[in-house]
C-alpha cells in the first residue's frame, strides 16, 4: 500500500511537471543516451567481454567512454560485433598538436574512431584544476573538428546547501560556451555531491534543474537549445533510470560505476528505452 502511495504521488508530480513545461515539437527531435563513462577501469580481455555482451535499442543511442588506451580496441570490438554504438573519449586537448606529454588530440580521437568526448567533467576540474576557460577551449576544438562535445556541468555539496546551484550552473555554461554558436553539443548535469556517493536527486528535483538549464541554454543560444540533449549524471543505476528518463527535459543519462557491468548497463538501456 505505501509503494502504490508513493507510485501515484509520484505520478501526479510528472504529470503536473509534464504540463507546466509543455510539450515541444523539438522534444521528438531530441536524441536519447545511454552514455557508458568507464573511468579508469577494465582491460583488453574485459572490455571485449562487455562489447559481446552488451545488447542495443534503437530508441536509445547508445555511448561508450572507455580509457584512452581501450579506445582503438574498442573501435574493433564494435566493428566486429556490428553494433550500433557510438564510441567517446574521456577527454581531449585543446590544442591541434604540440609538446602537451601525456595528452590527446582531436584528430587522434578521430583516428580511433571516436565520435564523442566528455569535456569538464567535475573529476578533471577536481584533479586536473580544469576550468571554464579550458573547458570552453576543448568544446571550440572538439566542435571545430567534428566530434561532439559531451559538457560536464555540476554544483559540490557545499553550494548545494549554500542555494548556490542555479548560479553555478549558469556560469559554467556560459562560460564552457563563450563564443559558441553552434548547438552541436550535448549537456550533462552531474550534481557532484551525487557522483560515486551513492546518493542522487529525485527525478522531480533532477527535472527542474534541467529545466533551468534548458532556459540558460535558450538565452545563449536561442531555439536551438530545444534540440540539445541534456543527462542527468549523478549516481543513475537500473534502479533510477526510468524516472529520470521519463522526465520531459531529461534526454537520458551519464553512466559511471553502474555501466561497468553489462548486465546492470543493458538493463539501464532498455529501461530508458520505455520512456522514449
Amino acid at each position: 500500500m505505501e509503494e502504490s502511495i508513493k507510485n501515484y504521488i509520484k505520478n501526479l508530480v510528472r504529470t503536473a511537471i509534464e504540463q507546466s513545461v509543455g510539450t515541444h515539437p523539438s522534444m521528438a527531435r531530441r536524441k536519447k543516451y545511454v552514455i557508458a563513462n568507464w573511468k579508469m577501469n577494465k582491460n583488453l580481455a574485459e572490455s571485449a567481454e562487455f562489447f559481446q555482451k552488451i545488447i542495443c535499442n534503437d530508441a536509445v543511442s547508445v555511448v561508450i567512454c572507455p580509457p584512452t588506451q581501450l579506445l582503438y580496441p574498442s573501435h574493433l570490438f564494435i566493428k566486429q560485433q556490428s553494433k550500433e554504438i557510438g564510441l567517446g573519449a574521456q577527454n581531449v586537448h585543446w590544442a591541434e598538436k604540440g609538446a602537451y606529454t601525456g595528452e590527446t588530440s582531436v584528430s587522434m580521437l578521430q583516428d580511433v574512431g571516436c565520435e564523442y568526448v566528455i569535456i569538464g567533467h567535475s573529476e578533471r576540474r577536481q584533479y586536473a584544476a580544469e576550468d571554464d576557460e579550458t573547458v570552453c577551449r576543448k568544446v571550440k576544438q572538439a566542435i571545430k573538428a567534428g566530434l561532439i562535445p559531451i559538457i560536464c556541468i555540476g554544483e559540490s555539496l557545499k553550494q548545494k546547501q549554500l542555494s548556490q546551484t542555479e548560479h553555478v550552473l549558469s556560469a559554467q555554461l556560459s562560460g564552457a560556451l563563450k563564443d559558441v554558436t553552434s548547438s552541436r553539443f550535448i549537456v550533462a548535469y552531474e550534481p557532484i555531491w551525487a557522483i560515486g556517493t551513492g546518493q542522487s536527486a529525485t527525478a522531480e528535483q533532477a527535472q527542474q534543474i534541467h529545466a533551468f538549464i534548458r532556459s540558460v541554454l535558450t538565452q545563449l543560444l536561442g531555439q536551438n537549445a530545444e534540440d540539445i540533449s541534456i543527462l542527468y549524471g549523478g549516481s543513475a543505476n537500473e534502479k533510477n533510470v526510468a524516472d529520470f528518463c521519463s522526465m520531459p527535459d531529461i534526454d537520458g543519462v551519464l553512466v559511471g560505476g553502474a555501466s561497468l557491468d553489462p548486465r546492470t548497463f543493458n538493463e539501464m538501456i532498455q529501461l530508458c528505452a520505455k520512456e522514449v
